[in-house]
């Protein structure tokens, strides 16, 4: 990881860019005190495998009795309560 003094983030903002695109971390400092990080932006996947898929998916899914809880409600409406 590089550092790199505030001023020549100003001065040299385009090259500091350029490393950052390919690949590199740079700690911007103040005084010689690290206050910020540029780091490249991580790309999205543009496709999962179906294990990851599933490993991701099912462990964040409902309540089991959301479903029971859901079909239960179906035939209510709320076509009595008046309009605001």
């Amino acid at each position: 990881m590089t550092e790199v003094a505030s001023r020549e983030l100003r001065n040299r903002s385009r090259a500091l860019l350029d490393r950052v695109e390919g690949g590199e971390t740079v700690t911007i400092t103040v005084d010689g005190r690290p206050v910020a990080r540029l780091e490249p932006v991580g790309r999205r996947p543009r496709w999962v495998s179906r294990e990851e898929f599933v490993r991701e998916i099912l462990a964040h899914q409902a309540d089991p009795g959301l479903a029971g809880d859901l079909a239960a409600l179906s035939d209510e409406t709320t076509d009595d309560l008046p309009l605001e």
